[in-house]
């Protein structure tokens, strides 16, 4: 079984979370981690399959971080 991409586990995380129409709020999840985030590289990363626009381990975590702030998961 292969592990899935930062990619494929965004894509999951806004899926699950319905935030596949909110880019400003995630753009906001983005600037309050400290990251300049634009709409095209959510698109980018939020693309389930291979790409050459993989989305930095250490962003996603940033973004983790952020839903467990903002209470959008729970731990």
């Amino acid at each position: 079984m292969q592990a899935m991409s930062t990619n494929e586990v965004f894509y999951h995380l806004i899926m699950l979370l319905r935030l596949t129409k909110e880019k400003e709020l995630i753009i906001e999840m983005f600037k309050a981690q400290g990251f300049d985030v634009t709409k095209s590289k959510i698109k980018a990363w939020s693309f389930k399959g291979e790409t050459e626009r993989q989305m930095p381990r250490h962003i996603l975590d940033a973004f983790i971080d952020e839903l467990y702030k903002r209470k959008l998961v729970q731990e």
